[in-house]
């Protein structure tokens, strides 16, 4: 979805004007449109896929799997309503493999046949603090660890002009406890506790995905509207955000000799193309629009597209 309602934006309509009975109404419909998210990469309409590398060490495994879940999860909210549409991989973690490169990147986003890569490194966890607790009131012990820890995120978007493998990178300080039997050693410890990094694991992948989030943008689009039933059906269409069914409606009358009115038709088709991400073939809309008749706020819906184009 390109665009959203939000608190009080929801489809509000007011009338601009009304010229005469015989000329177009304009209407302005208060929208939220979605942007590219902050870190300047847009998913709007592309597939995802997103993969993480294995050392094969169980806790690095459990640590990365539960990262990159959580990972996908955020992008299905943002971009997919929610729906399973990004799917996460395991990669075995070459020593000689630089996911920097393009070219191993390439094959990776080829292997998955989507169009954009998100690609996790295994993590890397330094020296971490162990401490033990115990015996409480019923003879049991408690492990809790700080383990500092960087995470790399690699990404591919082979629709992006740029074609460069973008690089990210974090680092922060886990904290996590575990019941012990109070018999482990030092090693045993370390293992239980960073098995017990699950919930760590899913909130740095959380935030991470949160970068990737949708910036949106409250605007107002303006649509004209003629007094006859077929322009008030599609001016409900439009309220509804059902751009098809209003386009149909708007194509279906194109063949006025009325050339105002061929123009508002156009010019509304050029709106909901827009709307949808579709800029190309909104600018090409509002070109026959202005070939046909020179209608107000032209100039001012050509700048939204290009901003559009200039922002994909």
């Amino acid at each position: 979805m390109f665009f959203r309602k939000s608190g009080v934006l929801l489809s509000v309509v007011s009338i601009l004007s009304a010229a005469v009975s015989c000329g177009p109404s304009a209407y302005l419909l208060d929208i939220e449109t979605r942007q590219p998210s902050a870190s300047g990469i847009n998913l709007i309409g592309k597939t995802v896929s997103v993969v993480y590398a294995d050392k094969g060490e169980s806790e690095d495994s459990l640590f990365s799997a539960a990262m990159s879940s959580a990972f996908a999860s955020v992008l299905e909210d943002d971009y997919f309503g929610g729906d399973s549409l990004v799917t996460v991989y395991c990669l075995d973690r070459q020593d000689t493999v630089d996911f920097g490169n393009k070219a191993e990147m390439v094959d990776l986003l080829v292997d998955t046949g989507s169009d954009v890569l998100f690609l996790f490194d295994s993590p890397e966890f330094g020296t971490g603090e162990i401490r033990k607790t115990g015996p409480d009131a019923a003879g049991g012990y408690v492990a809790s660890g700080s383990f500092p820890f960087v995470v790399d995120l690699y990404v591919y978007d082979s629709m992006d002009p740029r074609d460069t493998v973008m690089h990210f990178s974090g680092s922060t300080i886990a904290e996590v406890s575990a019941e012990v039997t109070g018999s482990e050693s030092h090693e045993g410890l370390e293992y239980i506790l960073k098995n017990s990094l699950e919930g760590t694991a899913r909130n740095v992948g959380t935030a991470s995905g949160s970068k990737f989030a949708p910036a949106w943008k409250a605007e107002q689009i303006l649509f004209f509207v003629y007094d006859s039933s077929l322009w008030y059906d599609s001016y409900f269409y439009v309220n509804d955000y059902q751009w098809q069914k209003a386009m149909d409606i708007w194509m279906s009358m194109l063949d006025t000799e009325n050339l105002e009115k061929k123009a508002c038709l156009e010019y509304n088709l050029s709106a909901a193309c827009y709307l949808q991400g579709e800029f190309d073939l909104a600018e090409e809309w509002l070109d026959l629009s202005e070939k046909h008749f020179k209608l107000p706020y032209t100039d001012t819906l050509r700048k939204k597209i290009r901003s559009g184009v200039s922002g994909k």
